[in-house]
């Protein structure tokens, strides 16, 4: 059997997607894990019910990086350290990744030291807010690209948080926006358990799509993206 790779049963109702089974079942017929490594890391994840970004939406990924050629990668939201490894060994960019639990935090320490990481990804413990200010206090320099896959009701807080770390025209991407289409409709939720995420999150989606230097779209890939272009010469 294999041994849990990390985190809990409450985050399997986080592993489903959005859009049509069969339609889904075709676009993953094309996957291919990035390494060997990370494929045997990925079935690890699935088998031990471990959130990890999903197929298609690292498939969408991959295609992101061949296009904004990141050096700096900022990640909120590191779990086991699949999606750090997957953005490093995809583009070789620099990453830095946060994770608030600090048992998810060794987890993913193991995993990186295990899979060879180790040097090209730096891994921080702490509220995703609170590291991002404290890297803004050692005046890093900025990120091109920021991935945002961690506590939902927060989102806003931090966009807010890596703006000033990022480069002026970073990208911003944002996973599980429509929260398995409970954010587009309340009947999705019919006990009302999660209301209080899908109204912050449904803050959030205004938010971005409102802001006069942000250029963004909500995507209906996996459970749901946004993706985010900084425009700071927009008045």
């Amino acid at each position: 059997m294999t041994k849990p790779i990390g985190l809990h049963t409450k985050y399997m109702e986080f592993t489903q997607n959005i859009t049509n089974e069969v339609v889904t079942k075709y676009i993953n017929r094309f996957y291919q894990p990035l390494t060997p490594a990370l494929g045997a890391l990925r079935q690890e994840a699935e088998q031990n019910g471990v959130p990890i970004i999903l197929k298609e939406t690292e498939q969408y990924l991959k295609t992101m990086l061949a296009v904004v050629k990141p050096q700096r990668i900022l990640e909120i939201g590191c779990a086991v350290g699949y999606s750090a490894m997957f953005f490093a060994a995809c583009c070789g960019a620099e990453v830095v990744t946060i994770e608030k639990d600090p048992e998810t935090y060794e987890t993913a320490c193991a995993n990186l030291r295990r899979l060879g990481y180790e040097d090209r990804v730096t891994i921080l413990c702490g509220d995703g807010e609170e590291a991002v200010n404290q890297l803004k206090q050692e005046e890093i320099a900025p990120f091109d690209l920021v991935f945002i896959d961690a506590a939902k009701s927060h989102y806003q807080r931090f966009m807010e948080a890596v703006l000033p770390v990022c480069s002026p025209n970073a990208v911003i991407i944002c996973d599980n926006v429509l929260f398995k289409a409970k954010v587009a409709d309340d009947s999705y939720d019919p006990s009302g358990k999660h209301k209080t995420n899908i109204r912050k999150m449904r803050a959030f989606l205004e938010y971005i799509m409102k802001h006069p230097q942000m250029d963004s779209s909500i995507l209906a890939v996996g459970d749901g993206i946004s993706v985010t272009k900084l425009n700071t010469t927009a008045k």
